[in-house]
């Protein structure tokens, strides 16, 4: 699934460079779980854990 970084309702432009490719499981935990998704400084997509899974919030890089 193609997932937007900034969504759409909320400005974020339909075209790749906001855009992440998903699978359903992992779609749905940034929808639903606290999650969030970033475009890292390398153009690549960093995945930041809610709080309570690391407090810190440190970026997981693929």
């Amino acid at each position: 699934m193609a997932h937007h970084i900034t969504h759409w309702v909320d400005g974020g432009p339909t075209d790749l460079n906001n855009g992440v490719l998903l699978c359903g499981t992992h779609h749905n935990l940034i929808h639903n779980s606290g999650w969030q998704v970033r475009m890292g400084r390398n153009g690549r997509p960093e995945y930041i854990p809610p709080p309570w899974i690391d407090i810190n919030q440190r970026p997981i890089r693929t």
